[in-house]
């Protein structure tokens, strides 16, 4: 276990992106029930008044450049196919809604930092750690704890929280990650601020 040792006025839990549209391309997401561990650990949070932030899809082609190869390859794709309820693939699935007063954040781009007001909530409120699980975890995961880790957060990335749509990847983005973040599970975070 890793000994996180969390201030939790100074930690904020993001929950990125676990809507149905990337959960659905996720097995690993059922498979490992990364939802029931990640609603173990937005519980707890709450309970510790430990700051959660929710992270989401903005799905608005106006904003999607052609020079983009994310947005291009996957997310157009996606959410633009003919007969696609676009709004019911960015339900956020029932394990981890927003409760009354959470801040959530909808993001044009891969980084929850990227044409959003997050950092500056995070700055609002003296926060210097961020605890990090979404889907998938080599896209908005890494993604997030490259840009917060060059704006000097230190990062936590909760592994068993996180999902891919293949085990190769996410463990490769983990490798990646644990040079940039402290790699740790859902229980440390618990353990942590318990």
């Amino acid at each position: 276990m890793a000994n996180l040792s969390l201030d939790r006025a100074k930690t904020a839990v993001l929950c990125m992106d676990v809507q149905q549209a990337p959960v659905r391309r996720s097995a690993m997401f059922k498979e490992r029930n990364v939802g029931q561990a990640a609603k173990r650990v937005l519980d707890g949070a709450r309970k510790a008044g430990v700051l959660v932030i929710h992270v989401n899809i903005d799905h608005q082609p106006a904003f999607y450049s052609p020079r983009n190869n994310f947005l291009q390859k996957i997310r157009i794709p996606l959410l633009s196919a003919p007969g696609v309820d676009v709004a019911e693939l960015l339900e956020v699935v029932d394990e981890v809604k927003p409760v009354e007063g959470e801040p959530v954040i909808r993001k044009p781009r891969m980084s929850p930092f990227v044409g959003t007001a997050l950092d500056g909530m995070l700055r609002s409120r003296d926060i210097d750690t961020v605890v990090l699980m979404g889907v998938a975890t080599e896209f908005v995961v890494e993604a997030a704890a490259r840009h917060a880790a060059d704006l000097d957060y230190r990062v936590i990335v909760l592994e068993d929280c996180c999902a891919s749509f293949s085990e190769e990847a996410h463990r490769a983005s983990l490798h990646v990650m644990d040079h940039l973040a402290t790699v740790a599970t859902s229980a440390d975070f618990l353990e942590s601020i318990g």
